[in-house]
């Protein structure tokens, strides 16, 4: 009979252990609330058990409350230990007997027992091991077999008799087993609790993002879609999931959708791929980032897909280009007003500047003469800034048209050194050219701005150099392409020009140093000028210097192939 008991028992203790698990999970495990609903069920699981005890005698029942008061201190703490215990003893103490003062014994030492283990769980979790249960239950029963010394003298002997074997035997693997089932339930639990507020968590940073996010096939099926915006789905998520991107989105968007699956698919991962879509709200403009997940095997790789809004940064970026379309338009318009001017400009310089040539001529006293001097030098001055000007608008309009004819080059280059040998000889520098051996004949290009290029290179050398010489060299070399190439470097012993300053030289307006233009005058749009009709004849320009120690630029132009 006592071994019925026992199955009975354990059966209300197991049967405990699911309820107890369905309390846990509608109740926070903090606070009183939930200590008072544990109690209350284990206190009502002791009171079962002992409405159907076993009888050893009128008033001395034997039953697994114990196990149930002991079990409550243990994962319920003092509270609920303490509602169990008013529950139980409070039913034994109604049921009186020859073993009332037994039964409280028990009730109130399975209890503290049970709290200690409560206690000592926190600090030493070997408490909970299984060794540690198996202890915990054999000690809760040593301690019921101790209470028989309050029964009487009479019935103390039968009752050890009848109990001790199933009790240290049974019983205490008994405890092991529900606690096991006990810690498990906790354990499991907890993981779902965990795992709630990671998932509570994830949708809360996912309703916290203002990007699509999605899970794909990589046949482009929806298996999940989040949403904080839903009015940037093609539809509503419940009709998108389960459905693919050709069926959902227009052809266009698909394919970039599945191009970027492939990618991800390959390598891991796809970024910046983008697609627009016609919604109802207007067209919208998405960024695709794709990742292929990781975890278990699926019957096909799943793909995480963050779709981002750039409506502003499309937006943004037309709003530039029409600016810059619009200034790029008013840049052109400035071009082409001053390119159209050229005639109406030169041609007044160019008549006021005969004039006072042809006034040479003429008798003139001493004064008259320098004022005329000056007069001439100034209008010189004048044309040659309203020439760079205009060239440069002609430039930047456009209206630039290179001539391709063959002319002398070693006589082309010769002529411009010997223009420029009166300012060199004002100033008593030397003038040297150096020639290679290998130069052609002829070159094949536009003579007069091959000329002008020149001019002004050599004109710039002569001017920043107060002493020594200015050197231009040309020699033949052969391109990245095998194709011939002709070299040309006009060196100085002048002013020269820092690293930081090398870097504006080419830019229009600019000169090396502020005080340059004080001391030798000029516009500063030469080079310039140098530099864009240079990339026009498909060359390059560069320069080389140091302050102080002179500057050598150089300038490279393709030669034709068929140049003798």
């Amino acid at each position: 009979m006592i071994y019925l008991a026992l199955i009975q028992n354990i059966a209300l203790l197991v049967a405990l252990t699911f309820v107890h698990g369905l309390l846990i999970r509608r109740v926070r495990k903090q606070g009183h609330g939930y200590a008072l609903l544990s109690g209350l069920l284990f206190g009502s699981v002791a009171l079962v058990g002992m409405m159907t005890p076993m009888i050893l005698q009128p008033g001395l029942i034997f039953d697994g409350r114990s196990i149930v008061i002991a079990v409550a201190g243990l994962f319920g703490g003092p509270v609920a230990a303490a509602v169990a215990v008013v529950m139980a003893a409070g039913y034994r103490y109604w049921l009186g007997g020859v073993g009332a003062a037994m039964g409280g014994a028990v009730i109130f030492g399975s209890a503290g027992i049970g709290v200690i283990g409560y206690y000592l769980r926190r600090s030493r979790p070997r408490v909970v091991s299984p060794a540690g249960l198996y202890l915990f239950g054999l000690l809760v029963h040593l301690w019921m077999i101790g209470c028989t010394v309050l029964l009487p003298a009479a019935v103390i002997a039968k009752t050890v008799a009848a109990i001790t074997v199933p009790v240290l035997l049974i019983y205490p693997v008994a405890t092991l087993l529900v606690c096991q089932l006990f810690l498990q339930m906790e354990r499991h639990i907890s993981v779902e609790q965990e795992l709630e507020q990671e998932r509570n968590k994830l949708d809360s940073l996912i309703q916290a993002v203002p990007d699509l996010l999605f899970e794909v096939g990589l046949d482009g099926r929806y298996y999940a879609c989040y949403a904080r915006h839903s009015e940037q789905l093609a539809a509503p998520a419940e009709q998108l999931v389960g459905r693919t991107v050709r069926e959902m989105l227009p052809s266009q968007a698909a394919e970039v959708c599945l191009e970027a699956l492939q990618e991800a698919e390959k390598t891991g991962h796809s970024h910046g791929r983008q697609f627009f879509l016609p919604l109802p709200n207007g067209e919208l403009w998405f960024e695709l980032s794709v990742a292929r997940k990781t975890g278990p095997v699926e019957d096909q790789a799943r793909f995480v897909v963050l779709s981002r809004d750039i409506s502003d940064r499309k937006q943004h970026e037309k709003e530039l280009l029409a600016a810059r379309y619009a200034a790029e338009a008013a840049s052109r318009a400035k071009s082409e007003f001053l390119a159209n001017m050229s005639h109406e400009i030169r041609t007044p310089m160019n008549g006021l500047l005969g004039m006072v040539q042809l006034m040479h001529y003429t008798q003139l006293s001493r004064e008259q003469k320098e004022y005329l001097e000056n007069m001439e030098l100034c209008s010189s001055t004048l044309l040659a800034l309203i020439n760079d000007i205009l060239d440069l608008s002609r430039i930047e309009a456009g209206r630039i048209d290179l001539e391709q004819t063959l002319f002398p080059l070693e006589l082309t280059i010769r002529e411009v050194l010997a223009l420029q040998n009166a300012p060199a000889r004002q100033k008593s520098l030397e003038m040297a050219l150096e020639l290679a051996d290998d130069l052609p004949e002829q070159m094949l290009g536009d003579q007069v701005r091959f000329r002008q290029i020149l001019l002004n290179l050599v004109g710039n050398a002569i001017k920043f150099t107060e002493q020594g010489s200015v050197t231009v060299k040309a020699l033949r070399l052969t391109g990245p392409d095998n194709s011939p190439w002709l070299h040309l470097e006009v060196q100085d012993t002048g002013i020269g020009i820092s690293p930081e300053q090398q870097e504006l030289v080419f830019a229009p307006f600019t000169q090396a140093d502020g005080s340059i233009t004080r001391r030798f005058g000029g516009s500063g749009l030469g080079l310039s000028i140098c530099q864009r009709l240079t990339e026009l004849m498909g060359g390059r320009i560069g320069v080389r210097s140091e302050p102080d120690r002179g500057s050598c630029f150089t300038v490279e132009l393709p030669l034709s192939k068929d140049c003798p």
